[in-house]
This record gives structure tokens, sequence and C-alpha cells, in this order.
């Protein structure tokens, strides 16, 4: 193991920890769980060529997806991704503790990446807070987003995601499947190459990943998103699959792959 070094970015969490306690009278005990914060979650980033903080939601199911797309990150093995909501519980008296780890996780890391799934919860303050210190470092990746630029459909993704709004929504089964029909008939008149065969695997696909309505979400969220869009950061998904291809958007070392993958058939006996 290396030993100890220097932050290499030693200045960049001094103007973070000056934000954090900016404006506030704290006792001397918040001043030291700030620095225990430092000294305990921030290390790690510097022992990695490339480091990421993870955000967005934390808990049920939201949280098992986020945590996946993490790990997928955390695939090289000269990388490190951090979920902000899985570092250490922090005792203050004043400072909120969150503004301690956005502030300080957010300057240690190389990059940031946000998975949002829905409108309620803290992602919009923590979207807010990201656009504002650290845009040009973030890329985001909204389930089920279209694009507010869109007028019609253009693409497969558009068509994937119109299908599941009508295979979520309170149509009975005839209405849902004469409106899939039609909306495969409007696709082909765009010139997107896409059979009623493909839209209903890829509803199958969502059900056993997400088996939910899509996002909906707010207004300031949607303006984030548009932002991001404009940056080129914006990466919008429907499935596990789609958001496990989304990951090589990020910037840093490639996932590993098998230069020749395994093909199934050579386990079977001809």
């Amino acid at each position: 193991m290396s030993g100890p070094r220097v932050p290499r970015n030693t200045h960049a969490l001094y103007h973070a920890v000056d934000r954090i306690f900016e404006g506030v009278e704290a006792p001397r005990g918040d001043y030291h769980e700030v620095v225990r914060y430092m000294n305990e979650e921030l290390p790690r980033f510097e022992q990695a060529d490339t480091s990421y903080l993870v955000l967005g939601s934390y808990r049920n199911e939201y949280g098992r997806r986020l945590r996946t797309f993490a790990n997928w990150l955390n695939m090289p093995t000269n990388v490190e991704s951090l979920v902000l909501g899985d570092t250490l519980n922090l005792d203050t008296a004043v400072v909120p503790e969150f503004d301690i780890k956005i502030n300080l996780l957010g300057e240690a890391a190389d990059y940031i990446a946000g998975v949002y799934e829905k409108e309620d919860g803290g992602e919009s303050p923590e979207l807010g807070f990201v656009r504002a210190l650290f845009a040009t470092k973030t890329s985001v990746f909204p389930r089920d987003y279209v694009g507010l630029t869109r007028e019609s459909l253009s693409t497969r993704e558009d068509v994937v995601r119109a299908a599941l709004a009508v295979y979520y929504s309170d149509a009975d089964e005839d209405d849902r499947k004469e409106e899939l029909l039609s909306l495969v008939r409007v696709a082909q008149e765009e010139g997107i190459d896409v059979s009623e065969r493909e839209l209903t695997d890829a509803i199958a696909q969502r059900r056993r990943d997400v088996d939910e309505p899509p996002a909906e979400y707010s207004w300031v969220h949607l303006s984030f998103f548009r932002r991001f869009e404009a940056m080129g950061r914006c990466h919008p998904w429907t499935t596990m699959a789609e958001l496990r291809d989304r990951t090589d958007e990020m910037p840093g070392p490639e996932r590993p792959r098998w230069e020749t993958e395994f093909d199934p058939n050579l386990f079977f006996d001809e």
C-alpha cells in the first residue's frame, strides 16, 4: 500500500470548506466532522486514475439500480466510483450533512454522474447544486426523458418510449394493442425501422427491469436536463441494458470486454 499523499486539488477542497461554513456560526465539533469526512472518504479518489461521484435516489429499487450503475463505472481496475448516499454519516450541530458531502465529493471527483427516475425527493436540489458548481464535469442519465426539443418521432428510442406510455396507460388491452399498431405505422412512415415484435420485446424487457410507467419530471428537472442535453451530457434510458450501454458515455477508461465474446453454442453438444 502506498504511503500518504497530498491531495491533487488541495486548494479546491479548501474552497469547498469555505463554502460549507460560509455565513454560519458553527461549533468546533462541526469542523471536526468535516475534517473527519475529508480524511476518511476522500483518499480513495487520490488512489484512482479516474474517479466518479454518483448521485440519484439512494433507497429502494431506485437505489439498487443506482448502485448497479456505479458498479458498471467501477469495472476498470484504475477507477473509483462512489455513491454519495453510501458514505459515512456525520454528526453535526449546525452545518447540514448533505452540504458537507456534496461540496467535498464534488470537488474531489474527476466526474459526476446523476441517474434520475422520478421528480419527488431530493434529486432536484441536488441536481441544481451540481449544475451551479460542477456543470462542466457532470453528466445526467434520466430515465424515459425524450428531450424538450423533439416535435415528433425521430429515433427508435422515441418510439419505444411512446410505446411504454401506451402500455402503462389506463386504456383496455384492445385499445392499447391498436395504439401500438398505429404507433408502428406512424414510425415506419417517418422512416424508422421498427416492428410490433420489437416494441413488444422492449416492453417485456422494461417490465423485467423497471415495471413502472414512464417517469415524469417537474419543470425544474426538465430545465436542467435540457441544459445538459445542449451540452451533450444528457443520456436517456428506458431499460437497464440501455443504462449499461450509456455508461460508456462517461469520460474515462472503457469498461473491460473480451476481444472475442463467448458464444453460448460452445456449451451445447452437437
